[in-house]
């Protein structure tokens, strides 16, 4: 599935963008991330573990462990750290911490740990990717070795769900062809052993700026106020 939007100049775009969220550039953090409560259902945010490894928002490290929702976050992508993946060049965020640190992105993890396995049949929740829009493709994979990648989701050849152990905490590359803004809407889904058959879903940002020293100087100059979860 494709679903392609015209660009904002990048200057503009960056503008609009920081009325609404803080830049997430840097440090281990898991977003998506699922909690569940009978009452309200799954509960998507970001999830940062702090310490000295947390997530750099807005150029600070955040040592305290904290959430945010999905929209107060934009995952920050470098023009730089690219890939190569059968025949297809990505701007890429690592499954790999030392990879993602020597590449200066985000160590971006997808978050179950809040979910009790025993809460769920099978012990197992999908993940479905359910609207990209942004001006080129994305994958989700695992390196594979000699057998190549092990691809999760390609909205380019429509690959769109996966399912997942409840209670894990999970590490993937994730890739964008083009320069610009992504939004991913993700959506996750299991049954539930005594709420039957549960979903909930959220949109989360992605940016890959363009290699322009004004729109460093404008993203780099950005001060945002923070809201977190309690």
């Amino acid at each position: 599935m494709k679903a392609k939007l015209l660009l904002l100049p990048a200057l503009t775009a960056l503008s609009l963008s920081a009325n609404a969220a803080s830049y997430l550039t840097g440090g281990h953090i898991d977003g998506p991330a699922f909690g569940y409560d009978s009452l309200s259902g799954f509960e998507p945010h970001f999830h940062n573990e702090g310490g000295a490894d947390g997530a750099v928002v807005d150029g600070v490290v955040q040592t305290t462990e904290s959430e945010y929702e999905p929209d107060e976050l934009i995952v920050v992508v470098p023009y730089n750290s690219t890939i190569t993946v059968s025949s297809t060049n990505y701007y890429w965020l690592s499954e790999n911490e030392t990879d993602a640190a020597n590449n200066g992105t985000p160590y971006l993890g997808i978050g179950l740990e809040e979910l009790d396995p025993a809460d769920w049949v099978g012990g197992t929740v999908t993940l479905t990717l359910l609207s990209i829009s942004g001006p080129g493709d994305f994958l989700l994979w695992k390196d594979g070795g000699l057998g190549g990648p092990n691809v999760f989701l390609d909205s380019d050849n429509n690959t769109m769900s996966f399912t997942l152990d409840a209670g894990t905490h999970n590490h993937f590359n994730w890739g964008f062809t083009e320069l610009g803004f992504y939004n991913l809407e993700f959506q996750i889904s299991g049954e539930h052993v005594t709420d039957g058959l549960q979903s909930g879903s959220a949109s989360y940002t992605f940016m890959v700026p363009e290699p322009t020293t004004a729109l460093l100087g404008a993203f780099g100059a950005i001060g945002l106020l923070r809201r977190r979860r309690a």
